[in-house]
Order: structure tokens, then sequence, then C-alpha cells
């Protein structure tokens, strides 16, 4: 043992404290050279509260924890080193102690990832934010190479998701915070954060203007952080926009124009519906029958004259395919983009899919009866 490792231990036993028995305990597997058993009790200690004010974290690192992190599990090192920077003063220093611990680690790439993370929300929270970009469109192609879901995701998507939420780049937040939830179990995340991203990833999905598909949103458990509450208005409109139901939508419009962002987007939000209305027209007819500009008028609640606009729009988002016949006004569709079903949904494929299936039958024993005369 060091004297300087030494020194540090005795003062810190000496002087007790609720904090007493782990520095007892960090004595006991430093001088037994149980390196595993100690990194796994600092990873806790370094989160405890009574450590996150002044500059105690600072001093076990210097005092402490440098003396041996060649030994530790690189990875671990960076996931214990995060909480020791957020005790830093200036944020500055924090990115410089984060870089440094970057070279030192620089054989293990995803605790380099992790270093670049911790660097991109230091930027973040101090609005430096074309540093945080750069380091975001730097990473971004690394984890998409990645051919397994690692620890470190999450960290990468959630700083991605903040950024573009203070960008206020709906599209890019809304699948940024579909996928940071997609690596994070639920249950971790305490009811009032859950509350708050599931009504931004709402409000996302709502102004995203290449967002088409509400079954994945209204299918995630953080949307119950909603469901009665004040804000189930949302779940309400979601649901709405899902099956294109412009009734609804404008039922609900009293409630929905007080939050401002959708207030300022009313006409991005009208086009989309109106969209999302014909997509699901479209679902519903299964290819079987043209629908009538008439027809689509009604349910969209668009004037005549612009529902072959509509349908042009929608053909060039690639949402459907088809025709459009403009002398006898109908739309004659035969593909509409995938997207996650709901339940009525999937009970109206089940019925296609049961018409199918007994047009085959019929089509079988036809062929069957008749095999006898083409034969012969």
């Amino acid at each position: 043992m060091s004297s300087r490792v030494e020194t540090y231990l005795n003062e810190r036993k000496s002087a007790g404290g609720s904090l007493a028995n782990e520095w007892l305990e960090f004595d006991s597997l430093y001088q037994s050279r149980l390196w595993h058993e100690l990194t796994l009790r600092i990873t806790q200690f370094v989160h405890r509260d009574e450590l996150q004010q002044g500059d105690q974290l600072i001093k076990f690192y210097e005092n402490f924890l440098s003396d041996f992190e060649h030994r530790i599990n690189q990875l671990a090192l960076v996931e214990i080193i995060i909480p020791i920077t957020r005790t830093y003063k200036q944020v500055d220093q924090a990115i410089q102690f984060i870089q440094q611990i970057r070279e030192k680690v620089k054989s293990n790439s995803l605790a380099v990832l992790l270093c670049d993370i911790t660097i991109g929300k230091a930027y973040l929270v101090t609005k430096n934010l074309l540093e945080t970009k750069k380091i975001i469109e730097d990473l971004a192609p690394k984890f998409d190479e990645l051919d397994h879901l690692t620890t470190v995701h999450s960290r990468f998507y959630d700083l991605a998701s903040n950024y573009y939420r203070v960008m206020g780049n709906h599209s890019e937040y809304y699948q940024n915070a579909l996928k940071y939830l997609g690596c994070i179990d639920n249950a971790s995340i305490p009811i009032k954060e859950k509350a708050e991203r599931a009504f931004n990833l709402g409000l996302a999905a709502l102004l995203a203007e290449n967002v088409y598909n509400f079954g994945e949103i209204l299918q995630h458990p953080v949307l119950d952080a909603l469901k009665d509450t004040r804000e189930q208005w949302l779940i309400d409109l979601l649901q709405a926009f899902n099956i294109g139901d412009v009734e609804k939508y404008e039922a609900l419009k009293p409630i929905w124009q007080v939050q401002p962002d959708l207030r300022m987007a009313e006409t991005i939000l009208k086009r989309k519906i109106t969209l999302l209305c014909l997509m699901d027209m479209i679902f519903v007819a299964g290819g079987t029958r043209a629908l009538s500009f008439n027809d689509v008028a009604l349910r969209t609640k668009l004037p005549n004259d612009q529902i072959e606009l509509l349908a042009m729009h929608a053909l060039s988002l690639g949402l459907i395919r088809g025709s459009i016949d403009q002398v006898d006004e109908k739309l004659n569709m035969h593909w509409v983009k995938p997207r996650v079903l709901d339940l009525r949904q999937v009970a109206t494929l089940k019925k296609r899919l049961d018409q199918w299936t007994n047009d085959v039958k019929q089509m079988s024993t036809l062929v069957e009866q008749q095999a006898g005369d083409i034969l012969s």
C-alpha cells in the first residue's frame, strides 16, 4: 500500500461518520488485492448522497482510486468516474478530467464511447450545442455498426434525444427517445420522469412531420404514466391520429390548443390527420375497391376539390401507392405504408385474411370440380 493511500484511508477511518464501515471495507479489500470486489463496492459508493457536495469524490479519486485504476475493468472505471465529474464546479475541468480518463481507457471501445457521451452531456449542459452536435454525429455511425445492444446505447440515445429536444427537432427527438426507452427497463424510471418523457414523446409524435405510425408509442408502457391524469387528452389525441379520426381531433381541439406548440402547429396537425385518415380508409378497404372523392371528403372533412391534392401528397410521401382517376373522381390504391396496428386494425386485417382464405378454398373446390372436364 502506498503511503498516500494509507494516509488517506487512515484519515477517513478516523473521521468516523456514516461512511466509517465503507472505509474499513475499502482498506481490507485493497490490502487483499480483491480488485473486482473493490470495483463493485466503489461503483455503489460514488453515488452516496453524502459525497455529492464539495470535492470529496475528487479527493477520493486523487488519493485512492487513481492508485489502482489500471487494475479495474476500463468500462467499469468510466462508470465510476461519471458521478465524480459532476462534482467539479467548472464544466471545463470536468471535460478535461474525462479526456484524461479517455486516454487511459482507449483500448476499450465501449469505454471510449462512454467517455465521449459524458463529454457531450457536459457540452449540452453549458449550451455548447455545436460541440454537442459534433459528438452526436461522430458517435451515431459507431453505434449503428455495433451488432448487439450494450449498456452504453441508452446513454447515447439519451444524449441525442435531449439535444434534439433543445434544438426543436421533433423527428430526431422522437426516434432517439423511443430508442432510449427500448434500451432500459421501464420500471426503473421514476414516475415523475416517466410522465415527463411520455408527454414530450407524445408531443413529438404529433409534431414530427415524418411520423405517421402512432401504434408504436400507443403500445409503449411509458404512456401509462399519463392515463387518468390531466394529460389523458394527449393519449386520446394520439389514438385519434392513429386511425385518422378527424371528428375526435376536432372535438379535442379546445383542450390541445392550450398547448402552445400544438396551437402553433395547427396547420401541420390538420394536414397530418387528414393523411392518416386517408391511409386508414385505404387500409380498411383493403385495395378491393376504389375510394370516391366524395367518401374521402366526407371522412376527412375536406372540400371535394382538395381530395386529389391530398392523395398526391400521400403518394409523394410514400404513404400509399396506386393511381388517381380524375375523370370518375376515384382513388385506386392498392398499398398503404405498414404501421404498428391497434386491436381494431388487427381485427380488420383478420377479416381480410379470413375472406382471402375463403376465396382460395372456393377456387380450389372449383378447380377440383372442373379438373375432369379439362383433362378429358
